[in-house]
């Protein structure tokens, strides 16, 4: 029996703790630059997290080898920023969601996303979710959020000892570039209009699925299949 595999984006798909992601970086290039919006100098765009940190660096002339210590103190900083912003959530139906598909041993789940690995597991782990992944593809290479799908997907081939087709490998976020991320590795896509991008510009995107949100539990696992 094939598995399906389910790739999770986090911010606005998962979960929401807003700007604390470039709150945390500005608060960790501030120590070595004196500038309190490092962000601001450079085009991000969807940069994976140590692509965007090694622009800051040229920018502001930082020798390369401090970016371990860089990364460090970003961590350091986005623990304590999440750690207070009352406001950060699960999104609707990913709680119940992810519990059922744990369960489930014809599902693996892995995540894809332009955070840095430990940025990753703090913004999860600050509302409980951390606990659901094992694996996945993350912000800390060069390149894009496919070149971390990809990564992924290696990961569950090894784990699973087998292919997914289209109609086993799902992708699901929040914007086009999730859209895109998915159409590049051949991937069902489902778009979730919970983060950045409002319904109306998602259904321009082209997705397999278009949805207002997860809350529908029951819908969601049959658009999977299960």
């Amino acid at each position: 029996m094939n598995k399906k595999l389910i790739l999770w984006d986090i911010d606005g798909t998962l979960m929401s703790c807003y700007d604390d992601g470039t709150k945390a970086m500005n608060a960790a290039f501030k120590k070595w630059t004196g500038h309190p919006n490092a962000m601001g100098e450079i085009i991000a765009g969807t940069s994976m997290d140590s692509s965007m940190m090694d622009s800051i660096m040229e920018k502001f002339g930082i020798d390369p080898a401090e970016k371990p210590a860089i990364i460090d103190e970003f961590a350091r900083c986005l623990t304590d920023i999440v750690s207070n912003n009352a406001y950060k959530k699960v999104l609707p139906g990913v709680r119940e969601i992810l519990d059922l598909l744990t369960k489930d041993d014809r599902v693996l789940m892995g995540l894809i996303t332009s955070n840095l690995k430990v940025g990753a597991m703090i913004k999860l782990d600050s509302v409980g979710l951390g606990h659901y992944f094992t694996f996945g593809g993350y912000g800390d290479h060069p390149g894009e959020k496919w070149d971390a799908a990809r990564e992924a997907v290696e990961q569950a081939r090894q784990l699973a000892g087998c292919d997914f087709s289209k109609e086993d490998l799902f992708v699901i976020g929040d914007t086009r570039y999730d859209i895109r991320c998915g159409e590049k590795i051949g991937a069902t896509t489902i778009a979730v209009a919970t983060g950045w991008m409002p319904y109306e510009l998602l259904e321009k995107e082209g997705a397999d699925y278009l949805l207002e949100s997860l809350a529908d539990v029951k819908g969601f696992l049959k658009i999977l299949g299960l």
